[in-house]
């Protein structure tokens, strides 16, 4: 197991003490936008999709107790997308006043990791995740103005000449931007995540 490996089965391991509220936050921090965004992927309104969140993040907290971590079952993030899923599904037909858990001892990974690569919304919003996570945690490497150009021409997709001209740099300037931070953005997505599953 790599360390990165290690460091989110001990992140998940640590959201077993229903107590530990950090932990929690950091789970919301970490995971809040990537439901939300997917859930307003699939039509769901505003109020709908933070309600969706909550409920996911509710049955998880219930439903973690019971994690024990096994590789062969398949990566937690198809446990979430399978989550916001049945989530939407649940608020949809509106069948029961307490519905039954995605409980992650008894899901069906193989079949729901099929289901998750075939839905290009959520590997979209999963790799959009992956960059924001990434994004955040090396900002601090670079000065603001790198930041700036790379976000510009590489994120927004506007023009080298356009986004040296908006920030009073020169064509090499932004080309050397978007050269050091892409080259930074792999190697944290690299530490943070060699699976793909931050």
């Amino acid at each position: 197991m790599s360390e990165a490996d290690s460091t989110h089965l001990t992140f998940l391991l640590r959201l077993r003490d229903r107590t530990d509220k950090l932990s929690w936050q950091e789970f919301h921090r970490r995971y809040g936008q990537l439901l939300y965004r997917y859930a307003r992927s699939r039509g769901a309104s505003h109020a709908d999709a933070e309600d969706v969140v909550q409920e996911v993040e509710m049955y998880l907290f219930k439903a973690i107790g019971d994690f024990e971590y096994d590789a062969r079952k398949g990566r937690f993030r198809t446990y979430l997308r399978s989550a916001v899923v049945h989530a939407m599904l649940r608020r949809a037909t509106k069948q029961a006043a307490q519905p039954a858990m995605l409980d992650p001892q008894t899901l069906d990974y193989v079949s729901s990791e099929k289901e998750a690569s075939a839905d290009a919304r959520w590997e979209r919003e999963w790799q959009l995740h992956r960059l924001r996570w990434a994004m955040q945690s090396i900002v601090g490497d670079f000065e603001p103005l790198t930041i700036q150009a790379f976000e510009m021409h590489v994120l927004a997709g506007r023009p080298v000449e356009e986004t040296a001209a908006a920030l009073g740099l020169s064509k090499g300037s932004v080309y050397q931007a978007r050269s050091r931070v892409l080259r930074r953005l792999r190697e944290q997505l690299a530490a943070l995540d060699p699976d793909n599953d931050v």
